[in-house]
């Protein structure tokens, strides 16, 4: 063992850093007595020399001192590993005041041995130095050794595509993105699954299935098809399909792609494929779709809302001036009265136009939402047959907030008539409720208006019926102007509600599905009112919000 230190640590650098001369000397002659001319040395007498002679001298191992007149060494050694991954060489620390919290302090930094200045010391420096040095290549060694396995295991992985099937299967999970991998014959029968692929499906590994079986059913005909033209082209081939995710049960996008494994003798056929969760980049782009659509049928409807009420402007002013100027039993007033009629409803019309456009114009004042809501809900009940029944829960929890009463209240007054609508003549229920929510950004909001909410405090507003639910194709298009299951005529309930949310820099959600009936919620921005409001005020606030209801309800 002996030997072999002698050749390692032969012609030693060492760098001393003590601000004691004598104590300097005493290291050197310690250091040659046990081991002549091993060694070559460098002084300094401060930290800040000993970091200058530390580039210079380039040493393969320093005795510093803990106490130095401008450093201590727990410091000097942060400043030595400053710029660096590790210490540029092998440290001993020495000191005339043992501490053993300073010796795990030390040791945690990166120091090799810590020694009490002493007789005793003097004796096992050559050692300490010596061992201070191995132990310091070894973890080089071990760095470099690591460094070397990482680009063997870059250089296996490049060389994969060398091997048979097999290896092909690896080579092609390089290229794949490997989240649900498998391989399957040619009737689609699954002979190998990745964890990921049973975990997320939920299903057995130890028992072979089929693809389609894990595909959503209306998707399947589409698989079978590709599949088909894949096996009879023997081409890669990709298709986008939903799998069920045993964790919520929930259906989610994914991207199959599917590569032929060419065997010797090719048959029979085999194949590798890989399942990629599109699922947020199907939203995100749905969203994009969504937001642009709002911006150009919105800008569409402002237009024609803007022109339409010119020309009403014209007719009402005109039907109302002959109203005035003629005799109450003229034969025309009926007719005339018609006309102003018309017109007034038109230009109700109008204001829904302009509502979805977001051309509204959104004051803001101190209101109670409880009492908002439950306005809205009487004002709606002239539109829901006595089979309904509708249910008012507004948490008392809510503070007054900032809001303009007139736009939420027909908010609500359209959707509790779009709810009613949906569940027809036959019994049903709706229900209306409200509470507070925090969102915090960590998870993404649904918003069928194509935008994110930021994180913060919100008003959610929530309609649910027990009607027949709507498909995805419905639900696609439910916001869209004139739109309807209904007679002809109606269709802009919906699209008003989703403009005035987005003029008050809300969000709408909506859950559903066939057969399960309608979730519709409604999230507003919590801003809340000023505290120092007076009874007075609130009263005042009070008589208008019903005077608004009972206009809705006219």
């Amino acid at each position: 063992m002996t030997s072999v230190i002698d050749n390692e640590l032969a012609r030693l650098r060492v760098l001393i850093i003590d601000d004691e001369l004598i104590d300097r000397e005493i290291f050197k002659q310690n250091l040659d007595s046990d081991r002549p001319n091993a060694f070559v040395y460098e002084e300094a007498g401060t930290g800040r020399d000993g970091l200058g002679k530390l580039e210079s001298f380039n040493p393969d191992c320093v005795l510093l001192d803990f106490n130095l007149p401008d450093v201590d060494g727990l410091k000097m050694i942060r400043m030595m590993q400053e710029g660096r991954e590790q210490l540029p060489c092998a440290v001993v620390m020495l000191t005339g005041i043992g501490s053993e919290q300073i010796a795990v302090e030390a040791m945690k930094l990166g120091v090799m041995d810590y020694m009490a200045k002493g007789p005793a010391s003097s004796q096992a420096l050559s050692r300490s130095v010596a061992s201070a040095v191995q132990r310091f290549r070894l973890q080089q060694e071990i760095a470099e050794q690591r460094a070397a396995l990482q680009q063997r295991n870059r250089e296996l992985e490049e060389i994969r595509s060398e091997l048979f099937e097999e290896k092909e299967r690896y080579r092609i999970l390089a290229e794949a993105i490997p989240q649900l991998v498998w391989t399957a014959d040619g009737e689609g029968g699954i002979h190998y699954g990745n964890q990921q692929l049973w975990d997320f499906t939920g299903r057995a590994h130890t028992r072979m299935c089929l693809i389609d079986s894990l595909v959503h059913a209306d998707d399947r005909p589409l698989l079978r098809d590709k599949w088909a033209e894949g096996a009879a082209s023997g081409e890669p081939f990709e298709v986008e399909l939903r799998l069920r995710r045993a964790a919520d049960q929930t259906w989610r996008w994914h991207l199959m792609r599917t590569v032929r494994i060419r065997t010797p003798d090719d048959d029979p056929a085999s194949w590798f494929g890989t399942f990629t969760d599109i699922e947020d980049q199907k939203r995100a782009e749905q969203a994009i779709r969504q937001r642009e659509k709002l911006d150009s049928v919105g800008l569409l409807a402002g237009g024609i809302a803007h022109d339409f009420n010119n020309l009403l402007v014209g007719i009402m002013g005109g039907a109302s001036f002959a109203i005035d100027t003629i005799d109450p039993e003229h034969t025309a007033r009926p007719m005339l009265d018609i006309v102003l009629r018309s017109s007034e409803r038109a230009a109700q019309l109008t204001q829904q136009l302009l509502a979805y456009a977001g051309k509204i114009e959104v004051s803001f004042e101190p209101a109670d939402i409880g009492r908002v809501i439950r306005e809205g809900c009487d004002a709606a009940r002239g539109s829901i047959t006595r089979k309904i029944q509708l249910r008012v829960e507004t948490s008392p929890g809510i503070p007054r907030m900032q809001t303009n009463a007139g736009h939420l209240r027909q908010v609500v007054v359209n959707l509790v008539v779009n709810a009613a609508e949906a569940i027809g003549d036959n019994p049903g229920s709706i229900t209306v409720r409200s509470t507070a929510e925090s969102i915090t950004g960590k998870k993404p909001q649904a918003n069928v208006l194509g935008y994110e909410l930021p994180p913060g405090e919100y008003i959610l507003i929530e309609v649910s019926d027990s009607g027949p639910g709507m498909d995805e194709q419905m639900k696609a298009q439910i916001f869209d102007p004139f739109f309807t299951t209904k007679f002809t005529g109606r269709g802009l309930g919906l699209a008003a509600v989703q403009g005035i949310v987005r003029a008050m820099g809300g969000a709408v959600r909506v859950r559903s599905a066939a057969g399960s009936g309608s979730t519709f919620q409604v999230l507003l921005p919590l801003r809340a009112a000023a505290a120092d409001m007076t009874d007075e005020s609130a009263e005042l606030d009070g008589a208008l919000n019903g005077i608004e209801a009972h206009d809705a309800a006219n």
